[in-house]
């Protein structure tokens, strides 16, 4: 039996044989965002084909094939709408009807949706973006290119996408789907109350320890329960709003620190805890706001000396967002992983917490306590922050941070905040992308498009990048992956173990025997993917060398 093989819906070609098939159509007059992305689909469809597709404007006589980028005359008539709304409808469309493929998304405020159209069409032809050198751009040459059925309507997973990556280079960035909703995510009162300007004046505005108000320490905080600090908190928030409309969220988070950095004084222990300190501050400055800003967020982090939840129920106001530090096991999900260590008191220098319950049970707790509809995420990705020593060496999390992204969705986080990318501070540079893109790209990817694990991920990028190796790649990055999860050294946030507790001797000869195989096809590829795989290669010989210190 003969199957029915006539098509029915042939491609729509918009290169042929170097010849340009197809018009890109923008509104006649375009918004800049609309623009860009026209141009940038022009630029990247000439360096793979060498084809110019010209750039129309909707009022001229358009005919024959048709990309549509951004809101026109002609998405008008076919019935396919813009979204709008910021920031609450964050959305993606690429349509192909006949020889139409519309590509547009929703560009109100910080929203780049039509970009993000474009580099979904892109990606689809073969494009990849996974550094900011030339070398990690996958441009494929192609005589012709065509496009077949297409149907995407896409919201993101999580509202707000923002690195380090995204404040850095911001090109690559929005090539891994980063942006969102704009959200204010920083420890706030060294910030709103630097120390060197008001202590002199106002030396009660400061946290009292040992009968001392002395915030030139280390750690320090507010006097919570001092009336002109939460008065002066609510002006310089309606400040930071008014000077910023397109932020949905301000941060009122306490220093850094530990608990031995609340203060003392006598109305402050009346406030409690540290955690309930704070669910008390936090509610008094959202009640400040909440007539001039309804629609405003504010954020405090559950970290370290608010780690644990308050003892008695206390409701949040519906305009706190409460942001989770994962200070957990490193290498495990945290539904699944087993204890490694992360409720018990740590060997490290400034070790000042003990956590009776483990990261997810806690803030389940925190949830049930406070009745909080707002959530949010904090990862740590950058493992040499602590311990330098990490700046040479892969850590990659494979699909544990795919089981995370979906372990904290269940928990209710609308967005999840990675510390990650580059940060002279945490010895991470612009030039740790080809050693950390899969561990970087492969979150960022995952908090856009939940429908795709990392191994998923991983092997997508695998494929562009490396071609005939692919498999032997995609291998090299799984065993990194699987030997990070076989890990049950002690760690937690940033803080990584040493590099032979998780690099073994055994594990060590794991990647070898994979590295062998790759470098005995080195000769069957083109220059580009050897130059590729040897620069993966040569980081893993040179992180080798520093994990062999670590034995000594």
């Amino acid at each position: 039996m003969v199957g029915n093989k006539n098509i029915t819906y042939p491609d729509l070609l918009l290169v042929e044989n170097g010849t340009a098939r197809a018009s890109i159509v923008i509104a006649q007059k375009p918004t800049e965002k609309a623009k860009a992305a026209a141009l940038d689909l022009q630029n990247i469809i000439k360096r793979m084909s060498g084809a110019t597709l010209p750039i129309i404007y909707d009022n001229q006589n358009v005919e024959g094939a048709l990309i549509l980028v951004g809101s026109s005359r002609l998405t008008t008539e076919m019935g396919i709408y813009q979204p709008r709304g910021y920031p609450d409808n964050e959305r993606v469309i690429l349509r192909r009807v006949g020889d139409r493929l519309v590509l547009l998304g929703n560009d109100d405020g910080m929203f780049t949706g039509t970009q993000f159209a474009v580099t979904m069409l892109l990606e689809s032809l073969g494009c990849g973006w996974f550094g900011i050198d030339e070398l990690w751009h996958v441009i494929p040459r192609r005589d012709c290119i065509s496009v077949g059925y297409l149907n995407i309507d896409i919201a993101p997973r999580f509202e707000s996408r923002i690195t380090w990556v995204y404040h850095k280079n911001r090109d690559l960035a929005l090539r891994w789907y980063q942006g969102g909703s704009c959200k204010d995510i920083e420890h706030a009162y060294w910030i709103l109350f630097p120390r060197e300007k008001y202590f002199e004046k106002h030396p009660e505005w400061y946290c009292m320890i040992d009968g001392e108000r002395n915030p030139f320490k280390e750690w320090w905080q507010m006097c919570y329960s001092n009336r002109e600090v939460l008065e002066q908190t609510i002006k310089k928030i309606g400040e930071f709003f008014d000077k910023n409309p397109r932020f949905t969220q301000a941060t009122i988070a306490a220093n850094d620190g530990f608990s031995d950095s609340f203060c003392q004084c006598e109305e402050c222990r009346k406030l409690g805890t540290p955690s309930e300190t704070m669910v008390a501050f936090a509610n008094q400055v959202a009640q400040g706001l909440e007539a001039r800003y309804p629609d405003k967020q504010l954020m405090f982090f559950v970290y370290f000396p608010t780690f644990d939840p308050p003892r008695r129920p206390m409701p949040l106001h519906r305009n706190v967002v409460l942001m989770f530090c994962k200070e957990s096991c490193m290498f495990h999900s945290v539904d699944t992983g087993p204890d490694c260590g992360y409720h018990i008191r740590y060997e490290y220098d400034f070790g000042h917490e003990f956590y009776e319950l483990p990261w997810l049970e806690n803030a389940k707790k925190w949830i049930e306590m406070t009745l909080c509809k707002n959530i949010a995420v904090w990862e740590w990705y950058c493992p040499a922050a602590a311990s330098s020593v990490w700046k040479d060496i892969p850590w990659v999390q494979g699909d544990v941070a795919y089981r995370n992204q979906l372990c904290f969705e269940r928990l209710g986080a609308r967005y999840v905040y990675y510390d990650q990318g580059p940060v002279d501070g945490y010895n991470d540079t612009e030039a740790s992308y080809p050693l950390r893109w899969p561990l970087w790209y492969v979150a960022a990817k995952g908090m856009w498009d939940g429908k795709q694990t990392a191994s998923q991920i991983l092997m997508d990028a695998c494929k562009k990048l490396y071609e005939e190796a692919a498999d032997i790649m995609f291998s090299y990055y799984m065993s990194l992956a699987d030997i990070n999860e076989q890990c049950h050294a002690k760690a937690i946030a940033w803080h990584m173990p040493e590099p032979y507790e998780i690099y073994t001797p055994k594990a060590i000869d794991r990647v070898d025997r994979i590295v062998q195989a790759g470098k005995s096809i080195l000769g069957q590829v083109s220059e580009t993917v050897a130059l590729r795989i040897e620069n993966q290669f040569g980081l893993w010989e040179k992180a080798k060398e520093v994990i062999k210190k670590s034995y000594r």
